[in-house]
């Protein structure tokens, strides 16, 4: 997909040159030799961390979550030109603009000062709260102050994007009905107008996290159950309508929350279920599907998230088990036909990604849901997406680092420094149309 580029200064009627991506088709067959790029030197990319504490001294134990994932990215980043290293923002000094940074080497990780990368890829997955709020304020930092930019867009809150995608006639039928939690009493009418339940989740939540489920008895009684703020399994029980209401407060505090439907997300063996669809972009600036996989909870879960404890399973067999081999594989190719489409339609409003993860749930007479898109999709699902999913969702996000990276008479093509958020007034669509949460199941 070709990118119009603009002069490094800004102006936009300056001079327009026309950036091509690397050819080829999957990342994996596009990576560069690095000695075959002109003789160049490794173009550096951030992958930006939370640290942990206790673990921050160099060896062989990982000092940050998803290190596996990142190691990888790291071996796979001299293939496109790339050199990765991982830093917490906490570390960048803005009067020597460089940062401590973790490579992998020797059996261990190694901690040195390297110069600041301008790319980062934020893979930030604090452990609590103090840790979270160290890291994002120091990234704000960054990037007001030394002009850092980051490899994937943001989304607002959950009930921001449904409120956006529920514009769109061909994605409107697969949003389920929702509605920001405004206190006891929308919640009160939302259960009695929705068949005696609700599915609630935090708007700007992730992996299941503070996802609560509430179910009213004809004795007038509430049934609460859930995962809390730290992804903790909280079983169900039951509560006198009253002190339910008071539980719900506490549980909720002052987050902004999301009230859906309980749908029948359920698999043959009453398990929640539901379909995470990874797209990503590649070496040449297109969308691609690089795979799908089911994810399975436990029996007794609300939510069907690999860190709530669920399992990835390839999507075929597992579908063709609930609804037919036919069904089935109309079930996907409509899934694949949706990704496509609300990517698109996200970037047109929120600008532009390199991935999102997409998830989907299938109730019980075939009808497919969409429930939440995810800007930091982790990667464990993808092992049983397919042969090549989990090498293409490694390469992806290099391969595209690596296209934002391009240079042309010494300027650096960046997707976002390009994006006009302003809307149109009339179709209420961004400027620059490009091509090509999760309501986490019980049910």
């Amino acid at each position: 997909m070709p990118v119009t580029l603009q002069d490094s200064n800004g102006d936009r009627h300056g001079d327009r040159r026309r950036a091509r991506g690397l050819a080829g088709s999957p990342a994996r067959d596009r990576a560069m030799d690095p000695g075959a790029a002109n003789g160049e030197a490794l173009r550096p990319i951030g992958i930006l961390v939370s640290e942990r504490t206790e673990q921050s001294e160099e060896g062989a134990a990982a000092p940050f979550a998803e290190a596996d994932f990142i190691r990888r990215l790291m071996a796979a980043a001299p293939k496109h030109a790339l050199e990765a290293y991982a830093f917490d923002p906490a570390t960048w000094d803005a009067r020597t603009g460089t940062v401590a940074g973790w490579r992998y080497a020797g059996g261990g990780w190694r901690r040195a000062i390297v110069e600041a990368p301008v790319l980062l890829y934020d893979r930030i997955w604090p452990d609590d709260r103090e840790a979270r709020d160290r890291s994002l304020a120091a990234l704000r930092t960054m990037r007001e102050r030394g002009g850092f930019k980051l490899l994937n867009g943001s989304l607002p809150g959950k009930t921001a994007v449904f409120r956006t995608l529920s514009r769109y006639p061909e994605i409107r039928p697969l949003l389920p009905p929702s509605a920001a939690y405004r206190g006891a009493a929308s919640l009160a009418a939302w259960i009695r107008a929705r068949g005696g339940s609700a599915f609630l989740k935090p708007s700007g939540g992730s992996q299941g996290k503070g996802a609560l489920v509430v179910a009213a008895s004809g004795d007038g009684s509430w049934t609460l159950g859930g995962r809390d703020a730290a992804g903790r399994h909280v079983p169900a029980r039951r509560l006198p309508r009253r002190d339910a209401l008071r539980e719900i407060r506490a549980w909720i505090g002052i987050r902004p929350y999301l009230m859906q439907p309980l749908l029948e997300l359920r698999g043959p063996d009453g398990e929640p279920f539901d379909l995470r669809a990874l797209m990503q972009k590649d070496g040449t600036g297109a969308w691609r599907l690089t795979g799908i996989a089911v994810r399975t909870g436990s029996h007794d879960s609300v939510t069907a998230n690999l860190h709530g404890g669920g399992i990835a399973r390839p999507p075929g067999p597992y579908l063709a088990a609930l609804y037919g081999e036919r069904a089935a594989d109309r079930l996907l190719r409509r899934v694949r036909e949706a990704s496509a489409e609300i990517v698109a339609r996200l970037e047109q409003m929120y600008g532009r990604f390199a991935e999102l993860g997409l998830d989907y749930g299938i109730d019980r007479g075939g009808r497919i849901w969409f429930l939440e898109a995810n800007t930091k999709p982790g990667r464990a699902s993808m092992a049983e997406a397919g042969t090549d999913a989990m090498s293409d969702a490694i390469h992806n996000p290099l391969a595209y680092a690596r296209y934002i990276l391009l240079v042309s008479s010494g300027r650096v093509c960046h997707e976002f420094d390009l994006v006009q958020r302003s809307l149109h007034a009339a179709g209420g669509e961004g400027h620059m149309a490009v091509g090509p949460a999760r309501q986490d199941a019980k049910y």
